[in-house]
């Protein structure tokens, strides 16, 4: 199928600086692959740099310059994210290892458990969560002062130099001000293409910025009402509006959806007009009349499931549940597991993608060099070290000193420490090929795990870790061999789950952007849920958006007036029919929720 009239100008404009307004579904993909084709064909000199968020979106990019574009072609293009042109710009300048992923989510907790035992901020109870929305900008759950927020910040600043880590604030941050001063030479192309722009911070907005003043043009290609992020530091109005004061570039709107029914479009822009700040736009449907937007109003929470189980038998084609939160898939997955439906959970990750297993990884690796102790601190640092001590340690081996030593010099000892159990435990680093023995090794690190991790809270289970270690025992080989069938999955850890939709996915909001079904279930369209009540109600309504417009043919959403569950489903009755003309208000469901404002706003478009 060919380019329509709006699709072929944007992709046709390769002179000047554009910006592409691509609202759902509307073919941005297949524009930015034709603009490259168009670029690279007018001027055999050019060259371009395509940049986006995630390794899936690079992936899915290049196996459609493939088949576009000639191999000399190909040669004249990069696709990257923006984190790894970061990384590649800034690598020569920062020193130590990078903060991603499991290790970094065990770092927070490091973070968490030094500022406890220092007391650093007294009368809280941190949590894990609480610290990580206080770096990424998030809002805490509780109510922290100016200068606790400060204090987090800080300390995780310290920690992280002291620990020699680096994250990809900091990789970011060091790219564009080395190019800034001239320490970084700028991306060596004629034309920068920015997919998802709508997601973009202002340090990505800069790197951008650096390129366009020198020469390059740029395309950014986004949807603000796509814009999901800004707790990760997206600005995307602010950023689109600072894009076109800044370059005076040619505007596209791509306002046509090819993917939702004219019935699911109007639903969704009825809701997001609600947002005001907002670049006004169309969104209409490229498609014919034949879809279908149910709103039920369920009594209790578990009705939801069985009018689910309804249409489900009732609609064929693919399937998706979409809720708010990955805690909230786990009740809807029981139900499919009790219903004999095939499901899958796409935010599911491996084990060894969680802290527990990226610990007996780094573990294995420990135990395996003893003489490197590549991840010492980090595993220390899991069963709850002191950081002092642990600086203390990492540094005498960086320095080949003696860490008893140096602890004493530093007034501690090394009796009562974590490392202790290392120090007196040489067998551990040796090779062993009696399985009697290898088993004890186990027990010694099982006990090791839960009497450290269970410091302050006894009923702390350890099941994941405890569960790997267990694994060792069947793996065949010696005690070496054991270790590094974990050790080596180091390597592969980046590894991407594909979703299977030949079954039913279970998945968030936020996991749904970019894939679509032909049938879309949205659970828990409560008030205080969706939208969240400690969430900003313009972001909430975006991510709504993006929820309904994953659908292709029929949308259904599902609310209920009472918060508790029930075990019996066969005494609810039928659900209600949402009805617009009726008066829903708070106060007529005691003890309850009330359906999701966003629901009237389906109904009624603003004016």
């Amino acid at each position: 199928m060919g380019l329509t009239p709006d699709q072929d100008l944007a992709a046709n404009d390769i002179d000047n600086h554009s910006l592409i307004l691509a609202t759902a579904g509307s073919g941005k993909t297949k524009v930015l692959i034709d603009k490259v084709r168009n670029v690279l064909r007018n001027n055999y000199h050019s060259t371009v740099l395509m940049v986006t968020f995630t390794n899936a979106a690079v992936n899915e990019m290049k196996e459609r310059l493939e088949i576009a574009l000639s191999s000399s072609e190909i040669a004249r293009v990069s696709v990257t994210t923006f984190h790894k042109a970061f990384l590649d710009q800034s690598r020569n300048l920062l020193k130590g290892k990078l903060l991603i992923g499991p290790t970094y989510y065990n770092f927070i907790d490091r973070l968490r458990a030094y500022l406890d035992k220092e007391a650093l901020i007294p009368d809280v109870k941190l949590t894990n969560s609480d610290v990580g929305n206080i770096l990424s900008g998030q809002e805490p759950k509780k109510d922290y002062t100016d200068d606790d927020i400060k204090l987090v910040k800080e300390t995780y600043r310290e920690l992280k130099e002291k620990n020699n880590f680096y994250d990809l604030d900091d990789a970011a941050k060091r790219a564009v001000d080395g190019i800034a001063n001239n320490e970084i030479p700028l991306m060596n192309y004629t034309h920068m293409l920015i997919d998802e722009f709508q997601d973009t911070d202002l340090v990505q907005y800069d790197w951008i910025s650096l390129h366009g003043h020198e020469g390059v043009k740029l395309t950014p290609v986004g949807d603000d009402d796509q814009s999901i992020y800004s707790w990760r530091g997206a600005r995307s109005y602010e950023t689109m509006l600072k894009f076109k004061k800044e370059f005076s570039p040619n505007i596209h709107m791509l306002t046509k959806c090819f993917r939702c029914r004219p019935e699911i479009i109007s639903a969704a822009k009825n809701m997001i007009e609600f947002n005001a700040d907002r670049i006004p736009k169309e969104m209409v449907s490229g498609k014919g009349d034949g879809g279908s937007v149910t709103t039920y109003i369920h009594k209790y929470k578990k009705s939801q499931y069985s009018t689910f189980l309804e249409n489900y038998n009732k609609y064929g084609g693919e399937w998706a549940v979409i809720t708010r939160t990955n805690k909230m898939l786990e009740s809807a997955e029981e139900f499919m597991k009790s219903n004999d439906i095939p499901y899958t959970r796409s935010n599911d990750e491996s084990i060894f993608k969680t802290t527990a297993g990226d610990f007996i990884i780094k573990l294995s690796a420990v135990l395996l060099n003893k003489n490197e102790y590549s991840y010492l601190a980090e595993v220390l640092g899991y069963l709850r070290e002191d950081e002092n001590v642990t600086h203390i340690i990492t540094n005498a081996i960086k320095d080949d000193g003696n860490i008893e030593a140096s602890l004493n010099n530093e007034g501690f000892d090394v009796t009562g420490t974590v490392f202790e159990f290392f120090y007196r435990n040489n067998k551990l680093f040796e090779n062993c090929y009696n399985d009697n023995e290898i088993a004890g090794y186990i027990e010694l690190l099982t006990d090791l795990i839960l009497s450290k991790r269970r410091l302050g809270n006894p009923n702390v289970t350890c099941a994941a870790e405890l569960t790997l270690l267990e694994g060792l025992k069947t793996r065949p080989g010696s005690w070496f061999d054991k270790l590094s069938q974990y050790a080596d999955k180091l390597k592969d850890l980046d590894t991407k789950k594909e979703i299977d939709k030949s079954v039913v996915s279970l998945i968030t909001y936020h996991g749904s952007k970019g894939l679509e079904w032909q049938n879309v279930a949205i659970f828990d369209a409560v008030e205080e849920i969706m939208p969240y009540a400690l969430s900003e109600v313009n972001e909430e309504r975006r991510l709504m958006l993006v929820g309904m417009t994953r659908a292709e043919e029929r949308l259904f959403i599902h609310s209920y007036l009472d918060v508790y569950d029930i075990d019996d489903l066969d005494d609810v009755g039928k659900p209600a029919l949402f009805d617009p003309s009726k008066e829903y208000e708070p106060q007529d469901f005691k003890d309850g929720f009330y359906p999701s404002s966003f629901i009237y706003e389906i109904y009624f478009k603003e004016e």
